[in-house]
């Protein structure tokens, strides 16, 4: 018979010429190298499974977005014409991504109304897309049977938000934020004055004594259509109670941080934050009335060269830091994380006195004596003096 037809192996056929403890060795070789390629095929797959599980980790640490999404999801979810739209979509459709919704939650809304063909699809896409993790709040108009890379793209865009858009600012009252609900919203304000009569129901929490200012936490907020005055407050102090917590701030301690925090993001710039808070800090120490214009600018309302003048300053208010010692009787803005941080800790230094020398650039200096704080005040009115002769010269040429 020729090799043609011979099936077994080299090793196999000179096998049968081997002695019986030949055979035994064989056969024991054979059942080490086999469990060695067990071993190795665990290994490998463990150490797949680590590295994914590693990805996934890191992926939900940062963002929390691929929240039951998964690279190694079980199946490929196939289905005719595969797992993925390949048009360019057909009629529209508005798609609502609510506060906290992770990518596995989105997935699964946009299969729900025919924006993508599964979540799978989603999930590949949302991995080569690292800006997935951006996604926000909101009622975006979308089509339906689209890639899912598409949606993704589309849900990035802000120029497909259709609803309520409020920006809070930094450094923006109760007052201008109201202005700026009523605009996006028509609401009135007999409706945000009921929406906010209700501290309890909106989530303000007791130490705040009545008071939203400083609550209202700065941000970028979509809403839908629908939404009430009473869901827009209530998501605006939800914010600012997270991030007090994440800041890790004790609950007794709120309400002072955010005063101090809004003195600081309505002062300085965030470069500075820290050590304006040291001065703050120093200066309570010390027994003395903190004269901060910005106190004063909340109840009078601001002025562009920052400056005040002697009757405000002599104004019997009690935002008025010229005229009484400690804190004002409310925060006197919305401070942003980066202030709060800096009012919770703040830098240790012996500066009793600080001015912006140049509000345009933001230059800033500090001094522990007031001879060279004065010092530094005649740069700061100097500046204003040609900021004024600019204007002037400006006027007469037109």
């Amino acid at each position: 018979m020729s090799d043609l037809f011979d099936m077994q192996r080299p090793h196999e056929r000179d096998e049968h010429r081997l002695s019986r403890m030949d055979r035994r060795e064989l056969a024991a070789r054979k059942k080490r190298a086999a469990k060695r390629r067990r071993a190795s095929m665990i290994a490998t797959l463990i150490a797949v499974l680590v590295i994914g599980a590693g990805v996934v980790l890191a992926w939900n640490t940062g963002s929390k977005f691929l929240a039951n999404l998964s690279p190694f999801s079980s199946g490929t979810q196939e289905t005719e014409g595969g797992i993925d739209f390949t048009g360019t979509g057909t009629e529209a459709v508005e798609v609502t991504v609510n506060q906290g919704d992770g990518g596995g939650v989105i997935a699964q809304t946009l299969v729900a109304q025919g924006v993508i063909k599964t979540t799978q699809a989603f999930t590949n896409a949302a991995i080569a897309n690292p800006d997935s993790s951006r996604i926000q709040p909101g009622t975006y108009r979308l089509y339906k049977e689209i890639p899912a890379s598409e949606a993704i793209e589309m849900l990035l865009d802000l120029d497909n938000i259709v609803g309520n858009r409020i920006q809070v600012i930094p450094g923006q009252s109760v007052s201008r934020i109201r202005q700026d609900i009523k605009k996006v919203t028509g609401f009135t304000d007999e409706q945000l004055d009921e929406a906010m009569s209700d501290t309890e129901a909106r989530g303000l929490p007791d130490v705040a004594e009545g008071e939203y200012e400083g609550w209202l936490a700065d941000g970028d907020y979509r809403f839908g259509p629908e939404v009430t005055a009473e869901e827009i407050i209530t998501e605006m102090v939800s914010r600012t109670v997270a991030r007090l917590n994440k800041l890790e701030i004790p609950e007794d301690k709120w309400q002072e941080m955010l005063n101090v925090a809004s003195i600081v993001q309505s002062e300085g710039k965030e470069d500075h934050f820290a050590d304006v808070a040291s001065v703050i800090y120093n200066r309570l120490d010390q027994g003395w009335r903190l004269e901060m214009d910005s106190t004063v600018h909340y109840h009078f309302g601001t002025r562009t060269d920052a400056t005040t003048t002697a009757q405000e300053r002599d104004d019997d208010n009690p935002w008025n830091t010229y005229k009484h010692h400690g804190l004002p009787k409310t925060p006197i803005a919305s401070p942003s994380e980066a202030a709060l941080a800096a009012a919770f800790k703040p830098n240790q230094t012996n500066y009793m006195f600080f001015v912006t020398t140049n509000p345009l650039t933001g230059e800033t200096k500090f001094s522990e004596t007031y001879d060279q704080h004065q010092e530094y005040v005649k740069e700061f009115q100097e500046w204003v003096r040609e900021q004024r002769a600019n204007e002037e010269a400006e006027t007469s040429d037109g």
